[in-house]
């Protein structure tokens, strides 16, 4: 059995195992994701699992066993005691998992691993992520205009972070 890292009464986050990764690469290329999510091919997943530095979850229903997304957490162990919140993808819209990932992720980093400050960007033509973010108590410091180049041309992130301080008055 894999580890449970993190659960609630909705969702559990686990360690991800390469027998994961088939599911992974769906949820990634999932029509409604795939505009937001950089693909990785499989290699790249299977690196992130095994790095020290990274920590790759599967989100899972509590009640159905089913994985419903992944999480990349990268900078582990980082000298600075940040943590980049890397990548959340979701595969069932509209059911709360998102939010409950969101709200473990920040227990997770904040409580067990000793975090001060996470933060994470988004695709700027993402206003529902953000919103998510934002009302998670995420604070946005700001855009990185044209910095990732995509298929249709150049995109923006938006910057947000969370400090351990902002995660103790929630």
């Amino acid at each position: 059995m894999t580890k449970i890292v993190i659960q609630n009464d909705i969702i559990r986050l686990r360690d991800t195992t390469p027998q994961d990764l088939d599911q992974v690469l769906r949820i990634e290329r999932n029509e409604e994701n795939r505009r937001y999510v950089y693909n990785w091919p499989k290699a790249r997943h299977l690196e992130s699992i095994n790095a020290s530095e990274e920590k790759h979850f599967v989100v899972e229903d509590q009640v159905k066993g089913d994985v419903v997304g992944y999480i990349i957490l990268s900078s582990i162990g980082s000298p600075h005691n940040v943590i980049e919140f890397d990548r959340i993808t979701i595969d069932k819209k509209g059911k709360g998992y998102g939010r409950q990932a969101v709200r473990l992720i920040k227990q997770l980093c904040f409580e067990s691993y000793g975090c001060h400050r996470l933060w994470l960007d988004v695709f700027d033509d993402n206003p529902k992520a953000k919103a998510l973010y934002e009302s998670e108590g995420f604070v946005f410091e700001g855009t990185l205009r044209d910095c990732k180049k995509y298929e249709d041309g150049y995109r923006s992130m938006h910057i947000l972070s969370m400090l351990s301080n902002e995660y103790k008055k929630e």
